[in-house]
């Protein structure tokens, strides 16, 4: 069974606002740890301030 929009969504908020997850429903921790990865690299390669024109 795939996820729903909703439950996507839910899960989102969840990760982009620290929480963890109650259920341990394999694709919903599937998801979250997916959405986890993303904001990990995405927090790597963030520049922080304005880029010098140098």
């Amino acid at each position: 069974m795939t996820l729903s929009s909703h439950r996507k969504h839910k899960i989102y908020i969840a990760a982009t606002m620290g929480y963890g997850l109650g259920p341990e429903d394999p694709e919903e921790v599937s998801y979250y740890e997916q959405i986890m990865k993303e904001m990990k690299k995405e927090r790597a390669n963030w520049n922080l301030g304005i880029a010098r024109s140098d």
